[in-house]
């Protein structure tokens, strides 16, 4: 079954600092909630379950990154890769819907943000204190913490 059917948690390690979980929103795509940090340890799984999601869901898929709490050149990669393999010149949408800070600035720094037009901007991180997501597939187990110095872009 692929990544993007799946319908529990899986959980690769209790250290896990990435999530991924995919929604169908009930007109043909899904919506993509991407939680934590995205970097080269755990790019190559996120890329896989957003392209699994495009061969699963023909509408096309929205992503939800306010809870990227870190992205490097392997997230903006993963990004656009997966946009291009959307095809939105063919309808097909590939938007994202709301985006942390960390995100819109790598963006931003990288003249990309134009690429991603359908965003709204950085939106506050959710308190933890609501129940925890369901399906989620953790994607990275990597320790360590971000680099304030470059606002939690890691040079």
């Amino acid at each position: 079954m692929s990544p993007a059917r799946q319908g529990a948690a899986t959980v690769r390690s209790e250290e896990a600092l990435s999530t991924v979980r995919v929604e169908p929103d009930g007109a043909g795509g899904a919506v993509i909630v991407l939680a934590g940090e995205i970097d080269q340890d755990c790019a190559a799984e996120v890329q896989d379950v957003l392209l699994s999601a495009l061969g699963a869901y023909p509408a096309g898929v929205v992503l939800d990154l306010a809870a990227v709490t870190f992205c490097d050149c392997s997230c903006l990669n993963v990004l656009l890769h997966a946009r291009l393999r959307a095809g939105v010149d063919r309808d097909r949408r590939f938007q994202i819907r709301s985006m942390s800070a960390r995100v819109a600035r790598l963006l931003a720094l990288t003249g990309t943000l134009a690429y991603f037009p359908n965003g709204d901007g950085p939106r506050p991180h959710p308190d933890g204190d609501g129940p925890a997501p369901s399906p989620a597939v953790a994607v990275s187990s990597r320790a360590g913490a971000p680099d304030a110095r470059w606002g939690g872009l890691r040079r």
